[in-house]
C-alpha cells in the first residue's frame, strides 16, 4: 500500500465518522442542532479538519444527504441485480428494497417527524438534484437505454412519494408501482 492510498483509505474513515455523527446529532436533535462544534465532539475530528474536509454545514448536510441517497441505490441495484433477465421482477425488487430500508432509516425518520426541521426538508426538496436528480440518474445508468426516460421517472417518483408519506403498507405501494411499471409496456 502506498503512501497516497493510506492517506486516502485515512480521510474516507474520517468522513465516514463524520457523516455518521452527523447523522445521530440531526436523528436525535434535529436540522438546527447541527453544528461543526457538535460533529467535531461527537465524532472526535477536531473542528478545523471538518471545515477542510467538508467545508460548511450547508455543504456537510449535502453530503449527508448524498450518502443516505447512495444507501438507497445500493438497494436498488440489489434489487435488480437479484433478477437480471426480467426488468419487471427487478423493478419491484428494488421498490420493495427501497421501501422496506425507508421504514428504518434513521436520517429519513428524522426528516419525517413531526415537528421537523424545516431546513432539513428544504435541504432535500428545494434543489431537486439532491435527491430526485442523483435517484434517476443512477437508476437511468443501472438499466440503460432500453427503458423510457417517463418510466424511469416514474418509478423514482412514485417510490420517492410512498418512501415519504407511506399510506398504504409495502406490499401494496409495490402492487401499485408494479402496475404503473406494466402499464408502460
Amino acid at each position: 500500500m502506498t503512501g497516497a492510498d493510506f492517506y486516502s483509505e485515512l480521510r474516507a474513515l474520517r468522513l465516514e465518522r463524520v457523516l455518521d455523527a452527523s447523522v445521530e446529532i440531526i436523528t436525535d436533535q434535529g436540522w438546527d442542532a447541527l453544528s461543526m462544534t457538535a460533529v467535531a465532539k461527537r465524532s472526535g475530528v477536531p473542528r478545523q479538519s471538518l471545515y477542510k474536509e467538508v467545508g460548511t454545514r450547508e455543504e456537510l448536510g449535502n453530503a449527508v444527504v448524498h450518502r443516505e441517497v447512495d444507501r438507497f441505490l445500493e438497494r436498488v441495484s440489489a434489487g435488480l441485480a437479484a433478477h437480471p433477465d426480467d426488468f419487471e421482477k427487478g423493478v419491484s425488487a428494488a421498490v420493495r428494497n427501497v421501501l422496506e430500508h425507508g421504514r428504518s432509516n434513521a436520517a429519513l425518520a428524522a426528516v419525517l417527524r413531526p415537528g421537523h426541521d424545516a431546513g432539513l426538508l428544504a435541504l432535500l426538496t428545494v434543489n431537486p438534484d439532491a435527491v430526485l436528480g442523483q435517484a434517476t440518474g443512477a437508476l437511468r445508468s443501472l438499466l440503460g437505454d432500453t427503458v423510457s426516460e417517463a418510466l424511469v421517472d416514474s418509478v423514482v417518483r412514485l417510490t420517492m412519494s410512498h418512501l415519504l408519506q407511506p399510506t398504504v403498507d409495502v406490499d401494496e405501494a409495490v402492487s401499485r408501482i408494479d402496475r404503473v411499471v406494466r402499464g408502460f409496456d
